[in-house]
């Protein structure tokens, strides 16, 4: 009987190890993209904290699955590693609020931005327009071949 418990535990340490590294998306918008390239086709958008399976590394791109088993590349820079720790589970507020992160998008904290919003020459509606918009990957890599930007 004890022999059964080692194996099981050893086998459950071993499946441990060999899962995959959990990541969590931290930028605004990303996408799950087709391969390791910027101008590759979309899979799937992502938002801020959707949960992804690293399976591999590409030199900047990491090979992840989605929640919904679909299977895609994410630069380094819009991930960050999934870290469970004792105070993601107490009660009470914790990070940042939705207007906290709001301002950190746009490149402001709440001081920077009452500063801002009080001088001249700052359209806020303006930049929240910039902020929602979304090209597609094809019509970008148009507009990088016609300008030669590439």
């Amino acid at each position: 009987m004890k022999k059964k418990a080692w194996v099981l535990l050893f086998l459950a340490a071993a499946a441990w190890l060999l899962a995959g590294k959990a990541l969590v998306v931290h930028v605004l918008r990303s996408s799950l993209m087709s391969g390791p390239d910027f101008l590759s086709t979309s899979l799937a958008p992502l938002q801020k904290g959707a949960r992804l399976e690293l399976l591999e590394t590409q030199g900047s791109w990491y090979l992840v699955r989605h929640a919904g088993g679909v299977k895609g590349y994410i630069h380094q820079s819009a991930v960050a590693e999934s870290k469970a720790t004792l105070g993601s589970i107490a009660p009470g507020p914790k990070g940042a609020s939705q207007d906290e992160l709001a301002l950190a998008a746009k490149g402001f904290d709440e001081e920077n931005e009452k500063k801002l919003r009080g001088s001249r020459g700052y359209n806020f509606a303006d930049l929240g327009w910039v902020m929602e918009q979304d090209v597609a990957n094809p019509a970008l890599a148009q507009f990088i071949r016609e300008g030669r930007l590439k």
